[in-house]
């Protein structure tokens, strides 16, 4: 009796006190499910960008065949149509005003062409993290890409010299992008972490701004061709190169006029 007494209280404090998890596996589901809706509609807009593409060369090739002998496209639109909707349809169509074949029209192949795995998380064009202040507008854009090194990074030395050698006027109207080429979250953030302190005054006015790539962004390397007689490790750092200088490029486009 004495033993009931002791343990049924104490089987009533397990019991009660087990951790409830449903709230967690609820939210873990819901970010799955919303990934999965996420990739659905990227998919569904590749599908609409097709559509487009294929709908304007058979409008081209209606202007086309509506053409009289010796007739032009600028001829051949409708007369009710203002200049700017006539100048829309030939631009749309890739028909020039004097004639020609819609079919000729050059479709810019996406980076999802050539880079497929990107498909597959919604998160592999977003950097990782985003130290920044949202400077745009400037005349250039600085962009400063470091890696991972065993003995000697020179990261800080090269960004002092950069700024020492700026005038007020110019750091004014330029931006320096710092792109931590690797995926390392302890190592990424070290690396945030010493530029941030060492030039806090600068992250804080928006001159200096500190990116890094996710995961996602990289292909399976395993899975890359060997070219050019390379070793395999010499084909991925090649590769990855790349990668890092278009990553860092695309961020930096459309923040400034020109590019270093």
């Amino acid at each position: 009796f004495v033993l009931i007494l002791v343990f049924v209280p104490c089987s009533i404090f397990v019991l009660f006190s087990q951790p409830d998890m449903s709230q967690e596996q609820a939210v873990v589901q819901r970010i799955a499910e919303l990934q999965l809706k996420l990739q659905h509609l990227d998919a569904m807009y590749r599908e609409r960008e097709e559509d487009v593409h294929v709908l304007s060369q058979q409008l081209g090739q209606l202007l086309m065949e509506s053409l009289p002998p010796g007739g032009n496209v600028s001829n051949s639109l409708p007369l009710h149509l203002s200049p700017e909707v006539r100048t829309l349809l030939r631009n749309l169509t890739g028909l020039r005003p004097g004639g020609g074949d819609s079919a000729q029209l050059l479709r810019l192949p996406s980076a999802y062409q050539f880079l497929p795995h990107l498909l597959l998380s919604p998160s592999s064009l977003r950097p990782a993290i985003s130290i920044s202040r949202g400077r745009s507008g400037v005349s250039v854009v600085l962009g400063i890409p470091t890696v991972k090194r065993e003995v000697q990074s020179y990261l800080l030395a090269t960004l002092q010299n950069i700024l020492d050698s700026m005038t007020q006027e110019e750091e004014e109207d330029v931006l320096i992008v710092v792109f931590i080429a690797e995926t390392e979250e302890e190592y990424v953030n070290q690396v945030a972490n010493e530029v941030r302190d060492h030039f806090l005054e600068e992250v804080e006015v928006g001159l200096i701004e500190i990116i890094a790539p996710t995961a996602a962004y990289y292909p399976d390397w395993n899975t890359l061709r060997v070219t050019l007689g390379d070793s395999r490790e010499r084909v991925k750092w090649r590769s990855k190169q790349n990668l890092d200088f278009a990553f860092l490029m695309m961020y930096a486009q459309p923040r400034g006029m020109f590019y270093i």
